[in-house]
């Protein structure tokens, strides 16, 4: 079983920042009902996708795409934010896995779900361009977002070692950011974007997840699901 989180988009209200801490959150700001912490992607032209021979068909070939600035999630969402949206809406928890807790992210949820908490909170699902574009940390040209390498001191993903001592989904931000600030663009949940995969109506996933192997985590790799899949778990 998949498990699907989001980051959340651009905003229309003016962002809060937050007191400088340290390098990485020297740009994160509060945005959104839940005064999410984000960080301020500044739109350029990239090449998306990848001509990698390795890499699946529906990443190739690599292609132009010009983006303006948008602010995404600096983690995954997670489950003591969807609570409290949930406490807030009246909307049911979803089940997680045992042992879970608050910081963990949330899982379990549906596209329509995850898209409705988006928009509640005033932002909205990230669509792949910008999700690729920050994963890269900004556009770069990166197979994973911290290089062009991957070990489990850089993320949770198949099996275990180095920083990685969780089997299954790990809680937030216990791997290194990439240079934008962002934590878990690979592996640990895969989560949904806004973009249609195909004209049967399946929305993409990105990222990758814990049980999926280094080549599953790459920023350009793609996989979808039927958006109201995870209604019936």
């Amino acid at each position: 079983m998949c498990f699907l989180i989001w980051a959340v988009g651009l905003f229309s209200d003016a962002p809060e920042p937050v007191p400088k801490t340290s390098d990485v959150a020297q740009n994160v700001v509060r945005i959104g009902v839940l005064k999410l912490p984000a960080v301020l992607v500044k739109g350029v032209t990239f090449e998306m996708g990848s001509d990698d021979e390795s890499s699946p068909e529906d990443t190739r070939p690599a292609h132009t795409v010009t983006l303006t600035d948008f602010y995404i999630s600096v983690t995954e969402v997670t489950v003591g934010q969807y609570k409290e949206y949930c406490r807030q809406t009246g909307k049911s928890m979803p089940e997680q896995e045992a042992g879970t807790s608050d910081s963990y992210p949330i899982a379990f949820v549906t596209w329509y779900e995850a898209n409705e908490f988006c928009q509640w909170v005033g932002g909205y699902l990230p669509t792949e361009a910008q999700w690729e574009y920050a994963a890269r940390s900004g556009g770069l040209d990166l197979k994973y977002p911290n290089g062009n390498t991957i070990d489990h001191s850089l993320a949770n993903y198949s099996g275990i070692g180095q920083t990685d001592k969780w089997k299954r989904i790990a809680p937030v931000a216990k791997f290194p950011p990439n240079s934008l600030g962002l934590y878990d663009m690979a592996g640990n949940v895969s989560e949904w974007t806004a973009d249609l995969y195909s004209e049967q109506g399946y929305r993409t996933l990105r990222g990758g997840a814990w049980y999926d192997g280094g080549d599953f985590v790459r920023c350009a790799w793609r996989d979808h699901v039927n958006p109201d899949y995870w209604l019936n778990y």
